[in-house]
């Protein structure tokens, strides 16, 4: 973690490494308005007096605009302090809601879930602020230089746009990055595709091509009959003082778009200096590893338990162990062997010996290894001293074979266990402090004894296949054949491809990729076997990721994920709603200034501290209670 400074002296706090980044772990408008010809005034910077607390606030009409759930979403994610005012069922905007004091502002951004807040009702549409309340918002702005984000507008003049020359549905529409773009998301490569179901508007700038016309393109799209391309979002330099982000579509929390792109809208929004930490994870863990596992039956639509006859048990071979070394040079990335020496013993036992293990021990450092029990069983009705044994005894088998495990990683076999009344005592003998549970069922962190859970993502790639042919056999018989729609499965409308099955798990870890979320990925030991089912959806993934985003994914350790898990729910606790904790948080003259009544370990981005990650620097800080702590920031407001 990094340091803080007090008000009276330098305070030095120890630092410790969280992440393993680089290659390896390293609508309509209200009113029609003509174009202002009136000089742009360049937006004010602040005066040494003047203090803005970090927080964001969120303007919506009704509350049920998509923007406003994406935009809370994205803020949500980040772990950035923002406020919510529904136009409509709060009392009217004036100075006092905006201000402390003449020189003190509430609010570092503003974002606006539509343009104009615009509603329509059966009869006329009309803004949910008055004129007075924007006359009061346009004034805090300028006085301030606050940068306001319209997330959906329809573009006019109002905005220094034209009017549209398309509107409809964007979808599948390649969109680009100008050079402009490129600096408020350097994170990104250049394209930005408009996913399914995107609606918006094509318009050019008023005056093209330069900042001088006071807009600038950041997002471009198809070009009007003017030859310019239109602006899908773009900064408007307002005649009256401050800046804006002009978005010219809809979207929602989940669509490509929002996902690349929030991140970089919430930097702009904020100047880069805000409460908050976000980074793209991704960390894959192969369970089952030295044991055999079961296999799909293609003709009875079945898994067999434990059938060496009609479905021959898959287990990994050595040439398995060379291709997961070769993809990880490829890839940069490195896969956690989630093991169970019984598998070995058995293998041995029953063989005289075990090629997989020798080699999997010639190479283990290449990997990093945990703990998934000795032999795997269900733990749900074992004694307290079975589960015990259960992982202590794997960790012995590690020891004797020099594979370094840790003692407080833990992974049950099928994530049994964690509601048998004698786990919490048999965790806490075992000194595990970290354990594992399935994301698609308990997606929250909670405690077990002195463990706490670490959700992992499943995926529908299976235990028990090998085979590209018996994963999609099995995949169209969950999703068509033998399918039921429910609220939580949507089932096919006739049996996918390879093609179409690779592209739907690849966008769905796609899009755990780009949320900020640190839970791990697993598959097993059989996807890495015979023709090897986990790489195809994994390397689709990789290939979109390198094609919108060129900074390397960060792989924490598993037990970093939990670390990053608890102190995003526990920031979240101490920033956000009756519960808070955060007494103080602003900027003022080159530095950010924070104080709680509790302590608190706090994110900050844009410090000259932290690590450097998609062209800014951020990090977790320890902040003592009840004491002001400053921390000097890289680019003053």
């Amino acid at each position: 973690m990094a340091s803080f400074h007090s008000i009276s002296r330098r305070v030095h706090l120890s630092r410790a490494s969280n992440e393993r980044l680089g290659g390896v772990r390293a609508a309509l408008v209200l009113a029609t308005l003509v174009a202002t010809t009136a000089a742009v005034v360049p937006a004010q910077a602040l005066t040494p007096s003047q203090r803005v607390d970090l927080k964001v606030l969120v303007l919506s009409a009704d509350g049920f605009e998509s923007s406003f759930a994406a935009w809370t979403k994205a803020l949500d994610r980040e772990g950035v302090p923002y406020d919510t005012l529904i136009a409509n069922t709060a009392p009217p905007i004036d100075a006092a809601t905006l201000t402390k004091s003449a020189t003190h502002a509430r609010y570092q951004a503003v974002v606006l879930a539509t343009g104009g807040l615009v509603q329509c009702d059966w009869v006329s549409c009309y803004s949910a602020l008055d004129p007075a309340e924007w006359k009061a918002l346009n004034a805090y702005q300028a006085a301030f230089g606050i940068r306001r984000v319209t997330a959906y507008a329809y573009p006019t003049p109002e905005y220094g746009l034209n009017w549209p020359f398309s509107a409809g549905d964007l979808s599948g529409t390649v969109a680009k990055l100008t050079a402009a773009g490129s600096a408020v998301f350097p994170y990104l490569t250049g394209p930005v595709p408009m996913d399914a179901g995107t609606y918006g508007y094509y318009a050019e700038p008023l005056v093209a091509g330069t900042a001088a016309s006071g807009f600038e393109t950041l997002v471009a799209g198809p070009a009007g009959a003017g030859g310019t391309a239109s602006s899908l979002a773009g900064i408007y330099h307002r005649p009256d003082g401050f800046d804006e982000l002009v978005v010219t579509y809809a979207t929602n929390a989940y669509q490509m778009q929002a996902m690349l792109l929030a991140h970089g809208l919430i930097a702009w929004a904020t100047h880069g200096v805000r409460l908050g930490y976000q980074r793209n994870y991704f960390m894959m863990h192969i369970d089952d590893v030295f044991l055999p596992d079961d296999r799909w039956d293609m003709v009875d639509k079945v898994t067999y338990e434990d059938d060496g006859v009609k479905n021959p048990l898959i287990r990994m071979v050595p040439s398995d162990v060379d291709r997961a070394l070769k993809w990880q040079a490829q890839t940069g990335l490195q896969l956690d062997m989630a093991f169970n020496g019984g598998g070995s013993v058995d293998a041995v036992e029953a063989n005289g010996s075990d090629p997989l293990t020798d080699y999997f021990l010639a190479k283990r450092g290449a990997f990093t290894w945990i703990n998934h029990t000795y032999s795997h069983p269900n733990l749900d009705a074992l004694t307290a001293t079975e589960i015990y044994n259960e992982i202590n005894l794997n960790l012995q088998w590690a020891r004797s074979k020099r594979l370094y495990t840790r003692r407080d990683e833990l992974v049950t076999g099928e994530h049994s266990g964690l509601a048998n009344a004698g786990m919490p005592a048999a965790l806490n003998a075992a000194g595990v402090r970290w354990v594992a549970a399935d994301n698609s069922k308990q997606p929250e962190s909670y405690t077990v004894g002195k463990a706490t859970t670490i959700p992992r993502h499943p995926s529908n790639v299976y235990y028990n296949v090998a085979t590209f042919a018996e994963q999609l056999d099995e995949y169209n018989h969950i999703y068509f054949f033998a399918c039921l729609n429910t609220p939580w499965t949507t089932c096919l409308s006739q049996p996918a491809t390879w093609e179409q099955y690779v592209d739907s798990e690849a966008s769905i870890m796609l899009r755990h990729v780009l949320t900020n979320d640190p839970r791990p990925h697993f598959a097993h030991q059989s996807n890495l076997a015979e023709d090897g089912t986990m790489y195809p959806v994994v390397n689709e993934m990789l290939a979109r990721y390198k094609t919108y985003v060129s900074v390397p994914l960060a792989q924490p350790y598993y037990r970093q994920s939990g670390v990053l898990m608890q102190r995003h729910t526990r920031w979240g606790a101490a920033s956000m709603g009756p519960a808070a904790t955060m007494t103080d948080a602003y900027y003022q003259a080159g530095r950010v200034y924070v104080r709680s009544s509790k302590p608190v370990i706090l994110p900050v981005t844009g410090a000259t501290a932290g690590s450097l990650y998609g062209g800014e620097k951020a990090g977790w800080f320890s902040l003592p209670a009840n004491q002001l702590r400053y921390v000097t920031v890289a680019a003053p407001f």
